[in-house]
């Protein structure tokens, strides 16, 4: 009895997926108004730093994307890596984008973690990423960099649904 139970709800979780994706296909509006949540704000150090979160900005322009990263510092290599998706919402529906920023780490103490990708947003804009490990938070900032670059500055901070 134990292992047919087992698979009345394996077949009730398939029917529910595949009605959903039916409804999707059939009409997708409806079910893309939804607010998208950001992945939660966390933290972590072991052997290696992770945070999750989202950018919000609070300074220079402001695209109105909701965002997700997953940021992955490596200590032994001095370096970060960032996973960045942002969803804009516009009047003809949604438009999903993705990138990964790849940082060199110039301080790492018990206190913060600074990196740095040179010219990580275009042809000249650096993007700086700043970790306080003790507060538990992040912000990004970027501007030009070296030369005689132009380009918009700006900063975000890391913010985070509850689960």
């Amino acid at each position: 009895m134990h292992a047919s139970l087992r698979y009345l709800f394996i077949a009730l979780a398939s029917a529910l997926v595949a009605a959903y994706a039916a409804i999707w296909l059939a009409s997708p509006a409806p079910l893309e108004r939804t607010t998208a949540t950001i992945p939660p704000l966390r933290v972590a150090q072991g052997d290696n730093l992770i945070i999750w979160g989202g950018w919000h900005t609070v300074e220079g322009y402001d695209h109105g994307t909701t965002t997700g990263v997953e940021i992955i510092c490596n200590r032994e290599r001095q370096t970060c890596l960032e996973a960045y998706a942002s969803l804009l919402y516009h009047d003809t529906g949604e438009d999903l984008s993705a990138q990964a920023f790849d940082y060199e780490v110039t301080t790492w103490d018990d206190q913060r973690v600074v990196a740095i990708d040179k010219d990580g947003m275009g042809e000249c804009l650096d993007r700086i990423l700043n970790v306080d490990l003790v507060g538990e938070g992040a912000t990004l900032e970027w501007r030009p960099g070296e030369g005689e670059c132009e380009g918009d500055t700006g900063k975000a901070v890391l913010i985070g649904d509850p689960l």
